[in-house]
């Protein structure tokens, strides 16, 4: 790694640990707030039967609550992983090479332990929106996971060509590891879907909250200007 790239990588974790201990101390950093989500409140039968051996991966999703609470389910109770993405059909998630903030690039497949931040991923043309900014960072109190966010993008976000259907993909958590970024983990590879699910934009609760990154401006200036 180049000084350089040693650089951004050191204030990206000094960056990511400030935000964190300021998220602690009640501190806003310019994240939005999700819902937040209580352990240990009980089995859900009615999400369980859609990842039960022996169904179709394709989950016919026809439930009346938001499919982010039934993806926040299964990462927080049934301990599974989702990865989103604009491919609807695999059947099993290949490692991709990607940057992570201009300082690594890793071969994986990437993966994360929150039910909401993959709808990101899964309901952006890519190829449209440009360049990304985003986070997830959850904080325990007692029982309760309140989890805080911040999405950006290349291209305008309210340009509804960048918008389009995808689809989040269940893994189980072997063979994955965690990285240093909160809530993302990453395996060298080919992870099989225990199950699929098909997504649009209007599953992305935050959809209208996603900004167009200032190219002038810091992440931490973005972020300052990121939930008024």
């Amino acid at each position: 790694m180049d000084l350089a790239k040693g650089l951004r990588l050191v204030v990206a974790r000094g960056q990511i640990a400030l935000g964190a201990v300021a998220l602690r101390a009640g501190i806003d950093v310019g994240m939005l707030e999700g819902p937040p989500f209580t352990l240990g409140a009980g089995a859900r039968p009615e999400f369980d039967e859609f990842v039960e051996p022996g169904r179709s991966s394709l989950i016919e999703y026809r439930l009346d609550v938001p499919k982010h609470e039934f993806l926040s389910y299964l990462v927080h109770t049934r301990r599974y992983l989702v990865h989103g993405t604009a491919a609807p059909d695999l059947d099993e998630v290949k490692p991709m090479p990607a940057t992570d903030y201009e300082a690594r690039t890793l071969e994986a497949v990437f993966a994360t332990s929150d039910g909401i931040w993959p709808l990101f991923f899964a309901t952006l043309d890519r190829a449209r929106a440009g360049s990304l900014w985003n986070g997830c960072y959850h904080l325990r109190r007692g029982s309760v996971v309140h989890r805080y966010y911040f999405f950006f993008t290349e291209a305008d976000p309210r340009d509804e060509t960048i918008w389009r259907d995808g689809a989040i993909y269940i893994l189980p958590r072997e063979p994955f590891a965690p990285t240093w970024i909160p809530n993302e983990w990453v395996s060298p590879e080919p992870v099989r879907a225990v199950a699929r699910l098909l997504v649009s934009p209007s599953d992305f609760p935050f959809k209208q909250r996603v900004k167009r990154f200032d190219a002038r401006l810091s992440l931490m200036g973005n972020l300052r200007r990121f939930s008024k």
